[in-house]
């Protein structure tokens, strides 16, 4: 037998080996298998399958085997002829298996291989040995009979949903460049409306005129694409609309590019993310800090250097989550938790009074924008063209194929030019925090 063949046969042993404990442990406890156990027999079996398939798919290429194993037995047949390994299964009473749990195991194991040719061989000769049945163990005596199933559904990883764009300001664009006016608010040291002041006077003294100060900012729509070729015979012959698959992943991927360009875009040729926005507060870590860690100072500081909190929202990376809860605000001799925990379905977790949003589009933990606090309604987003999508024959028609695409175009910015120096402090304030890198 030659080394990957066995490799093959050590690793079926193996297989069987761990589903005969499974059995063997809920047959000493008097129980059924648990879930668990059930989803690892369920494993085993199609990895029996696949090892037996490779086991014969091993043999035929190697055209003759020094040795050919049927259940205990070992005969030498170098031209591959198993006439003595037949005469001798015949003989045997138990056909090659040790017990009845054996047995069952095997025919369990092989009802759902692909053919004849990948089924256990004791379970080959059972049809030759003597058996005078019709059965679906052989395809010949009436395995063919017996048609396979298929369930329509299309299982997928469902991504997660867009915790910003129901969150952002609308912009609606007619033309490809889009110019959005607004007033200059940097500073709110003399003035809080973009220049204008007042002041008390006396009957006849002279008031000094002031004025406002106005920007624009600019919305410029891009073109977000994709592409996908499908056979005519694939959509013809798939009982699922393989056109509603594409249009379904694409819808996701575009969900999940937006999402990604809103956080991290690079402003050419794309959205403007966040973590580029020139009026990013970034907070840096504690004296001392340990590397790839959340303290509760960071999100205290965080808190106040957020511009309008009340209607901002926490985002977070998944690694962040064993961090954030165990974290507690000392009071006394003892603490209060800064997550706080949503019994009410539905409802998002908060910390500090305000959801938290785990997401993967944030940066791992310890890196910068791991955890952002963020209002959105101070995020502009314009779309000129919504989501569309064309089919067509005559791209690859000599290759039978039709293209499918699917487009829209839109932009994307946060229109603050800057952070926000308060009246009476230097600390600035922002709609978008976030917490710096931990290394």
């Amino acid at each position: 037998m030659n080394r990957r063949l066995s490799k093959l046969e050590a690793r079926k042993k193996a297989l069987v080996t761990s589903s005969e404990a499974i059995l063997d442990a809920a047959d000493k406890e008097d129980r059924e298998v648990s879930a668990e156990e059930k989803t690892t027999l369920d494993a085993n079996t199609v990895d029996l399958a696949t090892t037996a398939a490779a086991i014969d798919r091993e043999v035929s290429l190697s055209g003759y085997s020094t040795q050919i194993e049927v259940g205990g037995f070992d005969v030498d047949d170098p031209l591959g002829h198993i006439g003595n390994v037949k005469s001798a299964f015949e003989d045997d009473p138990k056909k090659g298996f040790k017990s009845p749990r054996e047995f069952l195991t095997s025919v369990i194991g092989n009802a759902d291989r692909p053919s004849a040719e990948a089924r256990d061989e004791r379970l080959k000769f059972l049809a030759t040995a003597g058996s005078d049945e019709q059965g679906t163990y052989a395809d010949p005596y009436g395995g063919f009979l017996v048609p396979v199933g298929f369930a329509p559904e299309l299982m997928q990883m469902t991504p997660e949903e867009d915790p910003i764009g129901g969150r952002v300001t609308k912009i609606p664009m007619t033309t490809p460049r889009v110019e959005v006016l607004a007033r200059v608010d940097k500073s709110h040291s003399t003035s809080v409306s973009g220049g204008l002041t007042v002041c008390r006077r006396a009957e006849t003294q002279t008031q000094a005129a002031s004025r406002m100060s106005m920007e624009k900012i600019a919305l410029t729509a891009h073109s977000l694409f994709g592409l996908a070729y499908a056979t005519e015979e694939v959509l013809t012959d798939s009982p699922v609309s393989f056109a509603a698959i594409l249009e379904a992943g694409f819808r996701d991927q575009f969900t999940s590019h937006l999402i990604d360009e809103r956080l991290n875009g690079t402003g050419v040729g794309e959205f403007e993310g966040i973590m580029i926005s020139p009026a990013l507060v970034s907070i840096t870590k504690e004296t001392g800090q340990d590397a790839d860690s959340i303290v509760y100072e960071n999100l205290i500081k965080m808190r106040s250097r957020c511009w309008r909190y009340g209607t901002a929202v926490w985002l977070a990376n998944h690694d962040t989550l064993p961090s954030l809860m165990s974290l507690v605000m000392p009071i006394g001799t003892g603490g209060v938790p800064l997550w706080q925990v949503n019994s009410r379905e539905g409802e998002p977790d908060t910390i500090l009074g305000r959801p938290v949003i785990l997401t993967e589009y944030c940066e791992t933990l310890g890196d910068k924008g791991d955890i952002m606090l963020v209002n959105f309604s101070e995020y502009l987003e314009g779309t000129l063209e919504s989501l569309q999508s064309a089919e067509s024959i005559h791209v690859r028609f000599v290759n039978h194929e039709r293209t499918f695409k699917f487009w829209l175009r839109n932009g994307g910015r946060c229109w603050w030019r800057s952070a926000l120096t308060p009246k009476n402090s230097t600390n600035t304030l922002s709609p978008f925090v976030t917490l710096n890198e931990r290394a």
